[in-house]
Formats: C-alpha cells, sequence, structure tokens
C-alpha cells in the first residue's frame, strides 16, 4: 500500500490524544457520511453511558483510510479502535497490527456468521461491524409508470432498461460501464460471476478464473454492455442520480438506499430492493471492528469491543445502520421498516451473498482482480471470446502467484 502522512495523525487527534485525556479513540471513515456518520457515532458513543470511559472520533476519508492507518500502525501508532474492510483486515492480520480477541467474543452471545472471516488461524481478531450486500434498488413508482415489473432475467433487465430510458426519460440502470468505473469493477463483476455460480478459487490452492461458470458471468457482462445499458457516469453520480429521481434501477447497498431516503428527491415509499436477476447471489462488503495492538489502552479498547456486541450495543447500532448485517441478528426496527420498504428484504439478501475476497488467495485479491479485468476489457473493447480472455487470465494469475504449472 501506498504510504500515507503521518502528520493526519495529529490532525485527527489520534494515538496522542487517546493518552492524553483516557478518552478511547475509535477510527473510521464512515463518521464523515453524510446524515448516517453522525447516526454511527452516536451509536458508539452511547458506550460511554454503560461504562467509565469516553470515546473520541479520528475522521478517515474514505479514499485514505487504508494507506493512512497502514502507515501509522507500521509506526505503532493509530487509533485504539479501527473499522475497517475485509481486504485492510486481512493485510494487518498478516502485518500483525492486531489485538487477538478472543476472550472478546468468548463472552459475546448469539454472534452470526458475519464474524467467522474475523479469525486467522484459530485466532480471532475482528469482529464484524457491518456486511455491505449489493442487490437491485429500484423505483417502483418509475416502474409502474413505465408500466413493467422488476426484472426476473437478464433480457428483461436490457428490455426494462430500455423502457425507462425510452418512456421516462431517465437512466434504466444505474450501474457504471466497466470502462468508466473500472477499480469498482474488481469486485462488482461478481454480481455476474458469482450469479452465474463462478468462484474464483477451489479453496484448496487452486485458482478457478476460466471456468465454464465465470466465462457464462462475463460473457452476460458482455450482453449488457453492447446492449448499452450501463451508464456512463461513476459510481457516486449515479448514486446521486438516483436519490434524485433520475435512475430506475441500480446495484446497490444499504447506505446508498439511505442516502435516497434521507438526502434525496424520491419518496422512500417508493424505494424496494430485489436480488439481481441471475441465478445466485452476488456480493458483499464486509467490515470488521478491530483493536490496534500497540494501543495504550488495549484492555480499554477490548472492553469497547465487548459492549458492542451486547445487546444494547447492537440494538444501539441498528437504528444508525439499517438494514445491513451485524455480528448478531438484531431485526430491524417496525418503525424502520414501514419508513424503509427495502430494508428488510436487503437484511435478508446480506445473508446470502459471498465476500469478494479469492480464498486461499485474500492479500492478492486486488491484484488478481486486476488481471481479470483487464481480460474483461478485451472481451468488451475488441470482442476477444470470453473463454479466450479468461484462459489468459488464469494464466497470469498463476504466474502472479506461483502456481503456474502445478
Amino acid at each position: 500500500m501506498a504510504v500515507g502522512s503521518l502528520a493526519f495523525l495529529a490532525a485527527c487527534g489520534g494515538d496522542d490524544a487517546s493518552v492524553d485525556d483516557g478518552a478511547i479513540t475509535l477510527g473510521n471513515s464512515q463518521w464523515l457520511d453524510a446524515d448516517r456518520g453522525e447516526g454511527l457515532w452516536n451509536a458508539v458513543s452511547a458506550f460511554e453511558d454503560a461504562s467509565e470511559h469516553s470515546v473520541e472520533r479520528v475522521d478517515y476519508p474514505s479514499g485514505e483510510i487504508a494507506t493512512t492507518l497502514t502507515t501509522e500502525l507500521g509506526a505503532g501508532q493509530g487509533p485504539d479502535v479501527m473499522f475497517i474492510q475485509d481486504n485492510v483486515f486481512e493485510s494487518f492480520v498478516d502485518a500483525e497490527f492486531l489485538e487477538p480477541l478472543d476472550d472478546v467474543v468468548a463472552d459475546a452471545e448469539n454472534l452470526n456468521e458475519t464474524n467467522d472471516g474475523g479469525v486467522s488461524d484459530g485466532t480471532q481478531y475482528g469482529v464484524a461491524w457491518q456486511r455491505a450486500p449489493f442487490a437491485v434498488l429500484y423505483n417502483q413508482a418509475h416502474l409502474d409508470e413505465a408500466g413493467i415489473a422488476m426484472p426476473e432475467t437478464v433480457d428483461e433487465l436490457i428490455q426494462n432498461a430500455d423502457v425507462l430510458s425510452e418512456e421516462l426519460g431517465i437512466q434504466g440502470l444505474g450501474d457504471p460501464s466497466p470502462l468508466v468505473d473500472d477499480s469498482r469493477w474488481l469486485q462488482h463483476i461478481n454480481i455476474w460471476t458469482y450469479g452465474s455460480g463462478g468462484s474464483w478459487s477451489d479453496g484448496e490452492g487452486n485458482l478457478t478464473i476460466d471456468t465454464p461458470e465465470n466465462i457464462e458471468g462475463v460473457e452476460t457482462i458482455k450482453e449488457l454492455y453492447d446492449a448499452g445499458v450501463f451508464s456512463e457516469e461513476g459510481f457516486h453520480d449515479s448514486r446521486g442520480a438516483f436519490a434524485q429521481g433520475q435512475v430506475g434501477m441500480v446495484s446497490e447497498i444499504g447506505g446508498g438506499a439511505l442516502v435516497a431516503s434521507l438526502e434525496g428527491a424520491v419518496d422512500p415509499q417508493d424505494l424496494h430492493v430485489a436480488e439481481h436477476p441471475m441465478p445466485e447471489p452476488a456480493y458483499h462488503q464486509q467490515l470488521y471492528v478491530a483493536v490496534n495492538a500497540n494501543s495504550p489502552n488495549v484492555e480499554e479498547a477490548k472492553e469497547f469491543v465487548s459492549w458492542l456486541l451486547t445487546d444494547e450495543g447492537q440494538e444501539e447500532l441498528r437504528e444508525a445502520s439499517g438494514a445491513d448485517p451485524l455480528a448478531t441478528d438484531v431485526p430491524v426496527t417496525d418503525e424502520f421498516a414501514a419508513e424503509n420498504p427495502w430494508a428488510e428484504g436487503l437484511l435478508e439478501i446480506g445473508y446470502e451473498t459471498q465476500s469478494t475476497l479469492i480464498e486461499g488467495y485474500e492479500l492478492e485479491t486486488t491484484e488478481i482482480m486486476t488481471l481479470v479485468m483487464d481480460q474483461v476489457q478485451e472481451v468488451l473493447v475488441n470482442d476477444v471470446p470470453a473463454e479466450e480472455a479468461l484462459a489468459e487470465a488464469q494464466a497470469e494469475a498463476e504466474e502472479l502467484v506461483g502456481t503456474g504449472g502445478e
């Protein structure tokens, strides 16, 4: 990872503030999220009323949190508690930056499978903060006006996206083109490959990039691309356009649904969610709570994590988190579900989706998927057959990880 600036630590009030005033510092990029960020911070701040400790927020811009934390932890600094995505979590486990949490989870009750990825070599280094599953968020009012239903097949998705564009003058499908938002497509490809029953490894040390299922998934992407239904706007622009009623359907997570509900021009009652029109579920992003092994407040930090896993902590988080699966199966409140028709459906979908990390090659996932997407672009732009492109990606990835020829 690229090296960030240590000056950022002082600007955020990180490790030094923890030593000076005894507060437990909590580092997260989500504290900066519009609307939801304050709610999430208020949720974790409830720990102060349940303990003798205070908490202090450490803000990280989402595009900088990985590199900045890597620099800070490498220097033996950083916040006491971190809220990080699974790929960052894996790299921190590998670098021995994280404190084991076995004693914390030993006292916890009702933990669900979202915590399983926080275990490495039998040791628990993280617990689930939120899981963000991708599903199709759609505007029912637009579909009703156009006289169509939520599509159940890829052909229907193409047809209905065209109808929305022609009849209402809006973007039918808001998903960015792979040529516009290629970095996001390192994960977004899994909607169609996982959806076709594919995977990138067999879990036993073998990469499975050029399987028939993955080939079928890439051919589906090619079909959508050739049909012209992908948006030419980036992900965040498409999210904003959906919130303003200018998009009919989009692949989204709960955070995007909340943006549309809280900040948008659409009626939250018109927002609904469905699985992608594919045989198998898509993917999710997983965030973990982890404790800095070099924190001067390790025990206090672990006490915070322990509280977060209690019924009280989970209920506080549920109020602010929306419909993301949490560390326990705390339900969406009746009030939230009534105000947001998409909520319970998205929560259910979240327990069916898969991780984007390649089993057995978690640390190499980004590099491997970059090779895959380079070849997918050859399929889209130069009409290279998907079978040929993925065979090349398989060979390149095997060479990268050192398994070629075995």
